[in-house]
């Protein structure tokens, strides 16, 4: 019996350590909780500095730097170095702010400076989050004097910081997108003055590429119809609307029919919700057919379809 309750709580030890080692805080309360950490092993009245935190981009390290001075500052516990002290000697000791620092380099900042600690540390990818690791060195002994290490998730803060997007919102963002849809198709047709409705519901498709250099406006290049008339190709400028998971397309355009090289004029929206790297839609498609005639035949598609992006591009 006590082997068993022993196992079960190594079991439950570990199931606990692996889901503390997967949580991830937003980029605020990771660099708060640093603060925290390291402010019960600095002793009161310390001068602190915060001299490099390698980083993607420079944007994402100054943040951090400017967010660990301030909150430091707070504590009211420790003295802090003045960010523009330090910028004054990167050109005289060539090193990087936003890179790696040597100790060499990071011991002879902290006695230039009048340091006691040193404050550095690095921000990189791991997984589908970010890990912070920031430590304290004492500048007279190059002491270790403790390391923080914390999972980041993606925010609006770290994803701008970045200059890209969360992973989770990434099919919003592509330079080209890629779809297809299949469904049904109805038609009203005005011949010699009258109006002819025919109850067939024949087989409508269509296949796009849309061009979105914009958040909220492409073109896309169209190749469908149905079996009444045909395809059509067709040049579609697109109001394209992405709220949350939902995303909404208004197209307006024109074309020319394949088998009869007629114009056609035709519109549109569809519908849909995220599904894996895509959406899955619905759409309603009207199309205006102009014959030589003078006839007009008005077809009405509905379809069902799925949408895919290509190519990231920044938020």
């Amino acid at each position: 019996m006590r082997g068993k309750r022993t196992i079960f709580t190594v079991v439950l030890v570990f199931c606990s350590a692996f889901v503390f080692a997967q949580q991830a805080m937003v980029l605020d309360d990771a660099i708060n909780d640093t603060v925290n950490f390291f402010q019960s092993r600095l002793r009161p009245g310390s001068v602190v500095a915060v001299t490099n935190i390698e980083a993607e981009t420079r944007e994402l390290s100054t943040f951090i730097m400017e967010e660990l001075i301030v909150s430091f500052g707070n504590t009211g516990t420790v003295r802090v170095v003045e960010r523009s002290r330090l910028e004054v000697l990167q050109s005289e000791l060539n090193f990087n702010i936003s890179g790696s620092v040597s100790d060499q380099t990071a011991q002879a900042i902290g006695q230039m400076i009048g340091a006691q600690f040193l404050i550095s540390g690095a921000i990189s990818q791991y997984r589908d989050m970010y890990r912070m690791r920031i430590q304290v060195i004492a500048v007279e002994t190059a002491e270790i004097v403790g390391t923080r290490t914390l999972n980041v998730r993606y925010d609006p803060t770290l994803t701008g910081l970045l200059g890209t997007v969360d992973p989770a919102d990434e099919w919003k963002y592509q330079w080209i997108y890629a779809g297809f849809n299949v469904g049904y198709s109805a038609q009203v047709q005005r011949r010699d003055g009258d109006w002819e409705y025919f109850l067939d519901i024949p087989f409508a498709f269509s296949i796009y590429g849309l061009a979105q250099p914009f958040d909220f406006f492409g073109i896309a290049l169209d190749f469908g119809g149905d079996l009444f008339e045909g395809p059509n190709f067709s040049v579609l400028p697109t109001l394209i609307i992405r709220p949350s998971k939902f995303e909404i397309n208004l197209f307006l355009g024109a074309g020319i029919n394949f088998y009869s090289g007629s114009p056609v004029v035709l519109g549109g929206a569809r519908g849909g919700y995220n599904v894996g790297p895509g959406i899955i839609y619905a759409e309603i498609r009207p199309i205006g057919y102009f014959g030589e005639d003078d006839s007009i035949a008005l077809h009405v598609n509905f379809s069902l379809g799925y949408q895919i992006g290509f190519i990231p591009r920044k938020k």
